[in-house]
C-alpha cells in the first residue's frame, strides 16, 4: 500500500503522561523547546492530532450546523498541495473551524478532517462551506489504513507526524500505521490520575496487542531530559 511514513513524535513525563501539571515545570519547558526544534527538523508534510487535542487547540469551538444541509457523498479536497497540513481525527463531527487555514505553532496549515461514513452529513456540508478538506475512513469506526492511504493519494502526504493524543497514537500503532517513535522523556512526574498517556487503548477494548520496537538512538537533551528514537517492528522503509 502507498501511505505516508508515520513518526509518532511525543513529549512525555517519566510515567508516560503527555499532559497534566508536569507540563508547567522548568524541565518540561526545556524539553518542549527541543521537541519543537526536532519537529521542525523532521520537515514533515502533515501533523496529526486526535479529537481531544484538536478541541484544545480550537478552544473547544463547536460547529454551527444547518438543519437543511444537503446530502453529500465522498471525500472533499479543498486544497491538495499545501506546504503543511493539520490533520484532525473527528469521526463524530465535533470540532468547529473558522476556515480551512489553521495556524499551528506559528505556521499556517490547511486542515484535513478524518471522518467516517456515519459522521453527520450536516457536518460534512459545514466543512465544505468553511473550506476544510476531509476524507472518509471507515463506516462507523475509524479505519486507520484507509485514512493513511487517502492522505497519501489525495494530498500527496509522504511524511506525517502523529502527535497525540494517546488514543490516536495507539489506534494507528495497533493498525501497523506507525513506523517510528520519537520520544522526549522529561525528568519529571506529577503522579496525576486521568491524564492522557502516550499510548491509550480505546474504551471498550480490554485485550492488549503488544507492539515491539527497535532502539535506534538515545541522547541526553534539554534539562536532564532523554531523547529516544525507535523503529516499530512493522516499519516501512523511510522516505
Amino acid at each position: 500500500m502507498k501511505r505516508p511514513y508515520v513518526i509518532c513524535h511525543i513529549l512525555s513525563s517519566l510515567d508516560g503522561k503527555i499532559n497534566g501539571p508536569f507540563m508547567g515545570t522548568q524541565s518540561a519547558g526545556s524539553l518542549a523547546r527541543e521537541y519543537g526544534r526536532i519537529r521542525t527538523e523532521m520537515d514533515a508534510d502533515a501533523w496529526m492530532y486526535g479529537t481531544s487535542t484538536a478541541k484544545e487547540f480550537t478552544a473547544h469551538s463547536t460547529p454551527v450546523l444547518k438543519s437543511d444541509s444537503p446530502s453529500v457523498e465522498g471525500d472533499f479536497a479543498a486544497v491538495d498541495h499545501a506546504e503543511l497540513y493539520y490533520v484532525s481525527i473527528d469521526t463524530k463531527g465535533e470540532i468547529g473551524w473558522e476556515s480551512g487555514t489553521f495556524n499551528i505553532r506559528g505556521r499556517d496549515s490547511h486542515v484535513i478532517e478524518i471522518l467516517t461514513e456515519s459522521t453527520p452529513d450536516a457536518y460534512k456540508a459545514y466543512l465544505r462551506e468553511k473550506g476544510v478538506s476531509y476524507v472518509i475512513a471507515g463506516s462507523k469506526e475509524l479505519d486507520c489504513r484507509i485514512a493513511m492511504e487517502k492522505l497519501y493519494s489525495l494530498f500527496h502526504i509522504k511524511k506525517l507526524l502523529l502527535c497525540g493524543g494517546g488514543i490516536a497514537d495507539w489506534s494507528f500503532l495497533r493498525a501497523g500505521m506507525v513506523d517510528e517513535l520519537s520520544l522526549l522523556l522529561a525528568p519529571v512526574t506529577d503522579g496525576g490520575k486521568g491524564s492522557a498517556s502516550l499510548f491509550t487503548q480505546k474504551t471498550g477494548i480490554t485485550e492488549g496487542a503488544p507492539v515491539e520496537f527497535t532502539l535506534q538512538k538515545t541522547e541526553t537533551i534539554g534539562d536532564s531530559g532523554l531523547y529516544l528514537n525507535y523503529l516499530a517492528k512493522n516499519a516501512v522503509l523511510a522516505v
